[in-house]
């Protein structure tokens, strides 16, 4: 049987760095809490085996699943599991208690709003109840000055390391947003300059932009945006149309047809017809831009 390794999910990628960081430094905090307290081995063993080895095996989860994604939100849950599992084992002292649930709902928001903290926090409650049923501890709810202050360190640590991920996402949105304004813009300017029609579809086929040279042959109101442009296409070739642009929306080049339209004035006019697919990160199609050359000369 062979595993083939798929390049991990983004969400699985930005986890792993917050995982692999946020569990070895809860490694430590477990054994300074080994030094204040008494040390005990098998607490070691199984500090090193969830807080240390896990996280690469989430990874590798999430890598070699085909389901990237779905697999890293497993990841999460497991996540969950773990740190109910240090909140019994520290008999739920408050600080780290707080450090612990703080951290998941944080992650779980993030990653997937009020649904997956609701599953976080279950996932943590129903492990930290299983493991305290195990452990059989009276609950503490006061941990040693070293622990309280390294908890206090890592949840500040990391909601200002959130914070400050955040501010440069935001950055970078607004950069992008500002550079996707200027390419509309200028979108706009080239098909302006276009002698041809150019119509801009959404995923519905519906009007998103025309060029102004579609004013020549048809009325505004019918390239509003929200219009159906199937409608501007002679009926008897609206099956011609439809087909090409269902071609369009499955194909991952541009496709050609030839049609006949109809203008609001004058004679019915063949066009040849170019439909160009664009598509988002992952093959998602946003919009189907068409370039249309009239191959009649009609009589406006």
């Amino acid at each position: 049987m062979q595993f083939k390794l798929h390049p991990a999910h983004r969400l699985a990628r930005l986890n792993y760095l917050t995982r692999t960081v946020s569990f070895a430094f809860s490694f430590m905090v477990v054994l300074a809490n080994l030094i204040e307290q008494h040390f005990v081995i098998s607490t070691l063993l199984l500090g090193v085996l969830t807080l240390l080895i896990y996280p690469q095996l989430a990874y590798l989860h999430a890598a070699l699943s085909s389901e990237s994604k779905r697999a890293e939100m497993r990841n999460m849950n497991i996540d969950a599991i773990v740190m109910g599992i240090w909140a019994a084992q520290f008999q739920f002292a408050l600080w780290p208690l707080f450090a612990v649930v703080a951290g998941i709902g944080l992650n779980n928001a993030i990653c997937g709003g009020t649904r997956r903290v609701l599953v976080g926090l279950t996932f943590l409650g129903l492990s930290a109840l299983t493991w305290a049923l195990v452990l059989q501890r009276p609950v503490e709810l006061a941990s040693g000055p070293v622990v309280t202050g390294m908890c206090f360190v890592g949840l500040f640590g990391y909601v200002t390391a959130l914070g400050i991920s955040l501010f440069r996402q935001n950055q970078r949105l607004l950069n992008t947003s500002n550079i996707l304004k200027l390419s509309n813009e200028q979108f706009r300017f080239i098909a302006d300059q276009y002698e041809g029609l150019v119509f801009v579809l959404d995923t519905q086929h519906r009007f998103r932009f025309s060029s102004h040279t579609c004013a020549k042959y048809f009325e505004p109101g019918k390239l509003a945006d929200g219009r159906e442009w199937i409608y501007l296409v002679h009926g008897e070739d609206r099956h011609i149309a439809e087909a090409f642009l269902e071609r369009a929306r499955h194909s991952p080049q541009s496709e050609q047809a030839q049609f006949r339209m109809v203008p609001d004035r004058g004679f019915d006019f063949i066009v040849e017809c170019q439909a160009n697919p664009v598509r988002a990160e992952g093959g998602y199609l946003q919009m189907i831009v068409l370039v249309c050359r009239d191959l009649t000369t009609p009589k406006l």
